[in-house]
């Protein structure tokens, strides 16, 4: 891999740029909210409004634990793909469910997880058949370490960051009231009430982009036709693992 910290832009793996950790599954019985022991990251119900808050702990030995450690990205892999979130609490025990993403120097954790929000959906293999939106049974963890991405010098990384956050802003301009600046879980509440609209938008589209694939069929096979039903069909599976 080229040197991280070169003044050009690279394409890099998400294994490239960070350690991808994943756990194994915690006996419940080993477990218990009372808050003794370290905190277990069972799955994406502990990934709270981007921010780590447990629910059961473990003070028992386990063999051979995975652990989170603070700063750490964590990924949901299992159930609800995709929900991420920071660890602001400390070393924590993975679960099977959950993946700790420790970045290397360089490069900016608010970047990477954009480009994980994203580059996960190429991780989680296609449905058979009929799909329940927005719920699929795993990530290929595998697959995802491999998925190659841009990596720009850190200032750019910086600055796209800051880009996409002028797109929410512009969101809150529209709707935030100025006391909706006052208090921070009043900014998140907005942000995910946006996202939920977004969501469900997407959702919409996702079933007119299957009929139309549908109705492309129906046209003579030639390499644009075929070439629009490839590109309808692609947006359709990927619509449908959004979260």
């Amino acid at each position: 891999m080229e040197e991280l910290n070169a003044q050009k832009e690279v394409l890099v793996s998400l294994a490239d740029c960070c350690t991808v950790l994943q756990g194994k599954n915690v006996d419940k019985k080993k477990t218990n909210e009372e808050a003794q022991g370290l905190p277990v990251i069972v799955g994406a119900s502990d990934l709270v409004c981007g921010a780590l808050s447990p629910k059961r702990w473990c003070s028992q030995p386990l063999s051979n634990p995975v652990y989170s450690e603070k700063g750490d990205i964590l990924v949901s892999v299992v159930g609800t793909i995709g929900k991420m979130a920071v660890n602001t609490v400390g070393r924590a025990i993975l679960s099977k469910h959950v993946c700790a993403l420790r970045i290397r120097e360089g490069i900016s954790r608010q970047y990477l997880m954009a480009m994980v929000s994203r580059l996960i959906l190429d991780a989680i293999p296609d449905p058979d058949g009929e799909a329940l939106l927005g719920f699929q049974n795993k990530a290929d963890v595998e697959m995802l370490k491999q998925i190659r991405f841009t990596l720009p010098p850190l200032i750019i990384q910086e600055w796209i960051v800051a880009r996409l956050t002028s797109v929410t802003s512009m969101i809150l301009a529209y709707k935030g009231k100025k006391e909706d600046y006052l208090s921070y879980t009043r900014i998140v509440e907005l942000i995910e009430e946006e996202r939920k609209e977004q969501r469900a938008h997407m959702r919409r589209m996702s079933e007119q982009l299957g009929r139309l694939a549908d109705m492309l069929d129906n046209l003579p096979p030639d390499a644009d036709t075929l070439q629009m039903i490839a590109d309808a069909r692609s947006a359709y599976s990927r619509l449908l693992k959004i979260q």
